[in-house]
């Protein structure tokens, strides 16, 4: 009887042994979950993603045509609503004649040479909006199929970022975009590239698992401020 009771009783320690164990193990594994999901945000689509960007270029673009309207008159007679519309809807797939058919740095080069006299922000746009659909791996503004670089992402939000450097702090020897804009428009146009800065910036830490891009993104030497070149 007695070795009867101890059997038993030893069956239930080692059986609640085996459920603590199995508890702590399940405890674990849920904090190690949430502590890759906490250094690792699931990356919404490519597509989706650039949408967002997408939607604050188009608003970005008719900012800057409201107080630059002499850039306006070069590219057409047309409301600056209309132009939008046209640059972003019409059947040109971002090669534009007026700018030499140029996109993605050389395009915002363009916008910023002191002997271009065309429509600056034409060729601004163009260089931001061809830029970011190469960055997010699109072979167009509606197909995402390629492997998205979170150096290629890195790299193109530091050249937005030296865009609204150089169009907000215009040196001498440059085109002021900002001459005929009141501080309130200023402040609209730095908060749209803000927005499309730092969504850029969030979209690197959520598909870079391995974190090697974690330090760079903080900031942007303006010491050495000039674009970085994007393959096509």
């Amino acid at each position: 009887m007695t070795i009867r009771c101890l059997a038993v009783l030893t069956a239930l320690c080692l059986n609640n042994q085996v459920c603590l164990a199995g508890e702590q193990t399940k405890q674990e594994n849920t904090t190690r979950k949430a502590k890759v999901h906490h250094l690792s945000p699931i990356a919404p689509k490519a597509s989706e993603a650039f949408k967002r960007q997408n939607d604050d270029l188009k608003k970005l673009m008719l900012q800057l045509y409201q107080c630059n309207q002499k850039d306006l008159l070069k590219s057409t007679k047309v409301s600056a609503e209309e132009l939008v519309q046209w640059v972003f809807e019409g059947p040109f797939g971002w090669k534009f004649e007026a700018i030499r058919r140029m996109q993605s740095v050389d395009a915002l080069s363009l916008s910023f040479n002191e002997q271009y006299q065309g429509d600056r922000i034409l060729p601004l746009i163009t260089g931001l909006h061809t830029m970011l659909v190469s960055a997010y791996g699109g072979e167009n503004e509606f197909r995402f199929t390629k492997t998205i670089s979170p150096k290629h992402l890195y790299d193109a939000a530091h050249n937005i970022e030296m865009t609204r450097f150089k169009l907000i702090n215009p040196s001498n020897d440059v085109h002021h975009f900002n001459a005929n804009c009141t501080s309130e428009q200023i402040n609209e146009i730095e908060t749209t590239f803000t927005n499309i800065i730092k969504r850029t910036n969030q979209y690197v830490q959520s598909i870079d698992h391995a974190g090697s891009m974690r330090e760079s993104i903080v900031s942007v030497d303006y010491s050495s401020a000039d674009f970085i070149k994007m393959p096509h």
